[in-house]
């Protein structure tokens, strides 16, 4: 089962180690610009730092979606038939919510593809195939609900028909009874009461129409904006971020762009210096990142600095009033987590 909610982790395609760099040439300075040092995420926002298990029993693997409390996270299992579950980090244990239908234990049949967590509901969205007769092949996207307390799953509606283009990604959020869901071609709002979608005009594009010149792309979210430097040769590869209107620009070491998580959070790949065929990146990256506050100015190490058994790429949870959270898998079967919303946004209060 593929979860929508999984984020791209480190900058690493067509990179070699600082320690794997190739004897200076005429046309390359004798040293290359090195990036600069980053404290864990551990250190810089302790408080915002736990664990969570990785496996519910002895058989199924899981894997967060958001806290539902201070204490406890909503989490999925990856299995062919689904469940939602808790897990209350005080007690150390699982509780059910819901369980997917019986006719779901088939690849490929049931797969969740975006959540989204209300105040009462939570939504999610799934490419379904099922077996019936009338069943031309195809597969197509359903919205589902049930209490955010626990309860029976219900279908809420089909948001494509069998013969329409199976969208690879979407966006679902959910605001009292009415949900919104966006693929690449068509919007929705759906009230959960009635389940007839509603068609919706399209969301602006998330890209600026003029871009800074020196600016490859810039993605902005509501009302910031993040873009990377085309960079110079040999030098070292920068992110600009800066409101809309161009104002509060501010850069910093990082590779990739936008849109900033919640508007406030970058996460970017790690800096790496631009060469003529192939960029020297930062030795030992492994699953890693780098996490920019853009409230405090601060930026942290993310992810599994050295590549183990089992370890994953960055993982973003659900979106919804609070900031969601970051997770990574690590040994021993469990999961660091960052829950953003634990991290102060006075500086950007006052």
């Amino acid at each position: 089962m593929v979860m929508s909610v999984v984020a791209i982790s480190a900058v690493s395609a067509c990179t070699v180690p600082f320690a794997d760099r190739h004897p200076p040439s005429p046309s390359r300075p004798v040293k290359l610009p090195e990036p600069p040092t980053l404290d864990p995420a551990s250190k810089v926002w302790p408080e915002a730092m736990f664990t969570l298990p990785a496996r519910f029993g002895k058989e199924s693997d899981v894997q967060p979606l958001a806290m539902l409390s201070k204490t406890e996270a909503l989490m999925v299992t990856l299995d062919l038939r689904p469940q939602f579950l808790t897990y209350d980090r005080k007690t150390r244990r699982h509780r059910v919510l819901a369980t997917a239908p019986k006719w779901s234990e088939c690849g490929m049949c049931y797969e969740i593809k975006s959540v989204a967590v209300g105040d009462e509901q939570i939504v999610w969205t799934v490419g379904v195939y099922r077996s019936e007769r009338w069943n031309p092949g195809k597969r197509h996207v359903e919205l589902w609900a049930m209490p955010r307390s626990g309860g029976q799953m219900r279908l809420v509606t089909w948001l494509t028909g069998h013969y329409d283009y199976f969208p690879p990604r979407d966006r679902l959020s959910i605001d009292g009874d009415q949900v919104t869901w966006r693929s690449e071609s068509v919007s929705y709002l759906i009230p959960l009461s009635s389940g007839k979608p509603q068609k919706i005009a399209s969301a602006p594009s998330p890209y600026v129409e003029r871009p800074d010149p020196d600016v490859r792309l810039m993605n902005c979210g509501v009302e910031w904006c993040a873009g990377e430097v085309t960079p110079d040769i040999y030098q070292l590869s920068t992110v600009v971020i800066q409101h809309r209107n161009g104002s509060g620009r501010t850069t910093l070491p990082a590779a990739g762009e936008g849109p900033l998580i919640h508007d406030r959070f970058g996460l970017f790949g790690l800096p790496y210096v631009h060469g003529t065929e192939v960029n020297f990146s930062v030795k030992d990256s492994g699953s890693s990142a780098l996490l920019y506050d853009r409230c405090t100015a601060r930026s942290a190490w993310v992810g599994v600095k050295h590549e183990t058994e089992g370890s994953n790429a960055i993982g973003q949870g659900v979106s919804g009033r609070e900031a969601p959270i970051l997770f990574w898998r690590e040994r021993g079967n469990r999961y660091t987590v960052l829950d953003l919303s634990r991290v102060s946004d006075r500086p950007c209060r006052s």
